[in-house]
């Protein structure tokens, strides 16, 4: 497919850099900097405001398959996407962030010609809202319409997981794709050992997941919350939590800002101060809260917020990294879980270009999982997956007439299945080439 992608920040340059190997992709931005990020890929680089129409046609915007507007500037990015659909591209995404376009994670706009318009803040409250389902949980992705769910837990001791990964008993449909061990993560083997702290990756039929809760022994829910940063994500995010019944406490620097939200947040307890005071965080008991998420605009700030809301006891900690490079960094300092606005933003424009399957790509491009449709005359078809597919790639589930199953060493392909992949970033083109009719 042809691409054009306009905007080389994070997220451009992240979409990019997924899709340049299969496609077609030429990006445009005014930095000359950021276009020069981009000299190590096989990608076409304009520099130039995306918005002018003289550019676009320069780009080849006539014979694009689909257009992804992801510069910081919503009105850029629309204008840019409507340019497109005037000229008969069939697919445009736009990144927006003003809560007067946009009020849903991912949102279809197709009367205005643009086929999705993707807020970073809201995917990244949504993900984080998402990881609270029980207190050991860090992340919950549904997969495949719902009937899997992606899930990261850290292993503490009272769930007796420690020891050989062979000999874990997982409940049926169940499967471990992965281990974060102090940021490092890898493809698990049977020979390896499970410890105290690693984070876990699993594939589950959603059917399931109350099963792999009792498995886990974690039966507390969450009810304290502390959010640090009202910004658009701090107040996105407090506002789903109201929804789902928590005790929430969200500390801002700016009186203004505080003033702006306290008349739209009724169920939060909005403070003026700097979440980074270890004072103020004593004072407010950010020690006994069951999850803080330190989500302000300011990454060194998110950290040191993160690292004393921990040291005083925390149960769980979330925080946002603007740069996705940070995230190893965060989580081997430890952070629970960092999450990036650009990565979880790349992730959703990716769903929808890649033909309605899904890459996540995890922990700052480390480890990536696709789910695969079988197409008619896939190369993969009859054959035995596990023996198809390159080394540092696994097979997680397959569903197959819409029941989720664990594949099987012997499992073979067939039309129509769905088929999740869990792969290291370097053979995730090998894995694509076994998919492909």
């Amino acid at each position: 497919m042809r691409i054009l992608v306009t905007g080389a920040g994070e997220v451009g340059f992240l979409i990019a850099s997924e899709l340049y190997a299969d496609h077609d992709v030429t990006v445009i931005d005014k930095d000359p900097a950021a276009c020069a990020r981009l000299q190590d890929m096989d990608v076409k680089a304009l520099q130039g405001n995306s918005a002018n129409a003289r550019l676009l046609l320069k780009a080849g915007i006539k014979k694009a398959d689909i257009v992804v507007a992801v510069t910081g500037n919503d009105e850029v990015n629309v204008i840019t996407c409507i340019i497109a659909s005037h000229l008969g591209v069939r697919q445009t995404i736009a990144r927006v962030s003003n809560p007067e376009y946009i009020d849903q994670p991912v949102q279809d706009r197709k009367e205005i010609g643009i086929s999705y318009m993707i807020c970073p803040e809201l995917s990244m409250a949504e993900d984080m809202a998402r990881s609270l389902s029980f207190s050991s949980l860090l992340m919950n992705r549904e997969l495949g319409r719902g009937l899997v769910e992606l899930i990261e837990f850290k292993v503490v001791e009272k769930m007796n997981l420690q020891g050989p990964l062979e000999k874990v008993s997982l409940p049926p449909k169940c499967k471990i794709v992965a281990i974060n061990r102090a940021g490092e993560i890898t493809i698990p083997k049977r020979e390896d050992f499970i410890q105290i702290d690693d984070h876990l990756m699993m594939l589950c039929d959603s059917k399931a997941f109350p099963d792999v809760r009792q498995m886990l022994h974690d039966t507390s829910d969450t009810q304290r919350a502390m959010i640090v940063g009202g910004g658009m994500v701090g107040f996105y995010l407090a506002q789903r939590l109201e929804k789902m019944g928590l005790d929430i406490k969200l500390i801002e620097q700016n009186p203004e800002r505080c003033a702006e939200i306290a008349d739209r947040l009724a169920g939060t307890m909005i403070l003026n101060g700097d979440g980074s005071d270890l004072g103020l965080l004593r004072e407010e008991e950010a020690g006994k809260m069951d999850v803080v998420f330190a989500v302000t605009g300011q990454d060194d700030k998110n950290l040191l917020c993160a690292l004393l809301a921990k040291q005083l006891g925390a149960k769980k900690i979330l925080s946002r990294v603007n740069r996705s490079a940070y995230i190893k960094l965060f989580e081997m300092v430890g952070v629970d879980r960092a999450v990036s606005p650009g990565q979880v933003t790349a992730d959703a424009v990716l769903q929808r270009v890649i033909g309605g399957e899904e890459v996540i790509t995890l922990s700052d491009e480390r480890m990536e999982l696709v789910d695969f449709v079988v197409r008619p005359k896939a190369k993969i078809i009859g054959k035995a997956l596990s023996k198809e597919l390159p080394k540092d790639s696994m097979v997680g589930l397959v569903i197959r007439d819409d029941v989720p199953m664990v594949a099987t060493e012997d499992f073979r392909a067939a039309v129509g299945d769905r088929i999740f992949v869990m792969s290291m970033p370097q053979v995730v083109s090998k894995v694509k080439k076994e998919f492909v009719a």
